[in-house]
């Protein structure tokens, strides 16, 4: 059960003046409170922030701007209370519901419809921010959160009070967010969807200039079609929850401790394990946690290749085209069962993947991906917009596998650079399309040892960015 941090003395001063109690402790940084009322439990429900930031005057311009904006996509800022020297207190209206960090943790990448649902909120709400002269500093997955009702809502306004952010730096982080919660770049061009990248080529052009929230709106609006945003259910966000470790809670009301019976009955039968959020790009706002950032490499020297590394940093031998000893499919199958090297086994894992997505082959991709991961989540999707059809001719360079470290749960991370030749993508019906080169994209390939050997989790933004 999640056990509410207490309070200092002085929030604990506020929240009873404001006739509540502290439920549950949310985010990291252990000065985020949700409260409960101490009588009427049909009364509302509070979040408490606490903010260092020196109170003088422009302090106070800035409060009077935050509690007097009302929008439906921002939490609604009640008071703005000073604490002590260099402490400040917003007191908001609760806004139940998980966080989009916790949303895409328990989930495949989300769709272009989907993404395009995601943006037009948001953006939305940081234009509110912007025309009232203030700027959200802080955007992304783990400060949006989606209440029951599918309303999204940008929380945590605590850089808008200290002033720290820029309305270009909202965009950013916004188109940012973004692209992190879109799937891996890498299959998608593999399988030769050329049409599938056009929302990402989008974003990327914002991201090269002073980009306006109006501009994401047209931008994505032009790409493709919004779709609701499919949300798991409350216990498979609650594992996700756990292994984000970061960021706001995202326990909904019905969910957290120390709740009257009346709340917990309301949670009403369980539903599928994936459910669609009834809204429309109007009204839903989702962000995502991280950038996923494309680098064009030039291409490698003839007979050069880069160096990989194993999970302790040090080098391994270089990565080829393909493995010499054995050649083709069979050697690469060998780099799999060598637990030493995960970098050499993440370069084979990627040219393999190549070949199964070239043939439209799912027990193929299948036999790569640890099942009921989200990268085979995501490569079965792709495989079912495939709708059978191949790529001839297609190669898949890898340039580079450097191992980085592990994750909470103990699989290996690695970055892979890799380009793809030109090649003919054939439908079923024999009709043929001619799909060009492309430069060097990196990507962070998650692994897990398993009892067949390396196999590929998930597929992330190379650093480790998530959603």
């Amino acid at each position: 059960m999640h056990t509410a941090a207490p309070p200092p003395d002085d929030v604990t001063r506020l929240l009873q003046a404001h006739g509540t109690r502290v439920a549950s402790s949310v985010g990291t940084d252990g000065s985020w409170w949700v409260a409960r009322p101490v009588e009427d439990d049909d009364g509302p429900w509070l979040e408490v922030l606490v903010a260092d930031v020196p109170v003088d005057a422009t302090l106070a311009t800035r409060a009077g701007l935050l509690t007097g904006l009302a929008h439906p996509h921002l939490a609604r800022i009640l008071a703005v209370e000073p604490l002590g020297p260099g402490r400040v207190a917003l007191v908001c209206e609760h806004v139940p519901g998980p966080t989009l960090a916790a949303v895409r943790a328990a989930r495949p990448p989300l769709a272009d419809g989907e993404v395009v649902t995601v943006a037009v909120p948001v953006a939305q709400a940081l234009a509110e921010l912007h025309a009232a002269g203030l700027a959200h500093g802080a955007v992304g997955a783990d400060r949006v959160v989606l209440t029951p009702g599918g309303v999204p809502v940008l929380v945590d306004l605590r850089g808008a009070l200290r002033g720290v952010g820029t309305t270009t730096g909202d965009v950013h982080r916004l188109v940012a967010a973004l692209l992190g919660l879109m799937p891996p770049l890498d299959a998608h061009l593999a399988a030769g969807l050329e049409e599938t990248v056009r929302l990402r080529d989008a974003l990327e052009a914002l991201l090269r200039g002073r980009a306006t929230s109006q501009e994401v709106v047209e931008a994505v609006f032009a790409a493709a079609t919004p779709e609701p945003v499919q949300v798991p259910e409350a216990d498979e966000l609650a594992g996700a929850q756990v292994a984000l470790a970061a960021g706001r809670s995202g326990v909904a009301r019905s969910a957290a401790p120390d709740l009257p019976p009346a709340r917990r009955a309301r949670r009403g039968p369980r539903r599928r394990p994936w459910w669609p959020v009834a809204a429309v790009a109007a009204t839903v706002l989702v962000l995502g946690g991280g950038a996923l950032v494309v680098r064009a490499l030039p291409d490698p020297p003839a007979g050069a290749s880069a160096p990989a590394t194993t999970a302790g940093g040090t080098a391994a031998t270089p990565i080829p085209a393909a493995p010499a000893d054995g050649g083709g499919d069979a050697g690469d199958a060998r780099l799999l069962a060598d637990e030493r090297d995960p970098a050499a086994a993440a370069a084979a894992l990627t040219r393999l993947r190549a070949a199964a997505l070239a043939d439209a082959d799912a027990s193929g991709v299948a036999a790569l991906e640890v099942a009921g991961s989200p990268a085979l989540a995501a490569d079965e999707a792709l495989l079912a917009a495939l709708a059978g059809a191949r790529s001839d001719g297609l190669v898949v360079d890898v340039v580079s596998a450097a191992a980085g470290g592990t994750t909470p749960d103990g699989d290996v991370r690695v970055e892979v650079t890799s380009a793809m030749s030109a090649h003919v993508r054939v439908a079923p019906t024999g009709e043929r399309t001619d799909v060009p080169a492309t430069p060097g994209r990196t990507v962070e390939l998650v692994l897990r040892w398993t009892p067949d050997g390396w196999r590929v989790w998930d597929v992330r933004a190379p650093g480790g960015a998530t959603p």
